[in-house]
């Protein structure tokens, strides 16, 4: 069984012309979810903590820089893939970001970033795991 820990950051702001909205990344056509919108974050490096990764991913898949992180949930799941049985622990944290995002990472994981209007989610695919964060905030 492989085992994949990743973190990733939760942003969100308010535009004046289009409202509520949060930062997303589009994974790349050569990951496992193409074309699929996330939130910015990734796997661990070897020694890292959740922190470090959390700052490090936020700033290559947009160029933005996390602030203020706080825990706000942990996800996991598990699936049979080809390659065999695989689990995913991702944590989450709330974060601050301000600015025009854009990849930094060229040939990583994201093939785009931008600051999405809450009222355009519905129309984008996404990864399992943001609908459930999605989701929580609409409780808040």
């Amino acid at each position: 069984m492989r085992t994949r820990v990743s973190v990733y950051g939760l942003a969100t702001d308010t535009c004046p012309q289009k409202g509520p909205r949060v930062l997303l990344t589009q994974l790349a056509e050569h990951c496992y979810r193409p074309g699929c919108w996330t939130l910015p974050g990734g796997g661990m490096d070897f020694g890292e903590s959740t922190e470090q990764t959390l700052l490090r991913e936020v700033h290559e898949e947009s160029a933005l820089h996390a602030t203020e992180p706080e825990l706000f949930h942990v996800h996991a799941f598990s699936e049979q893939t080809k390659r065999g049985p695989f689990q995913a622990v991702q944590i989450v944290y709330r974060i601050q970001a301000q600015g025009e995002p854009r990849v930094l990472e060229v040939g990583g994981s994201t093939g785009a970033v931008a600051w999405v209007p809450f009222s355009e989610l519905s129309e984008l695919p996404k990864v399992p795991m943001l609908d459930v964060i999605l989701d929580m905030l609409a409780l808040l």
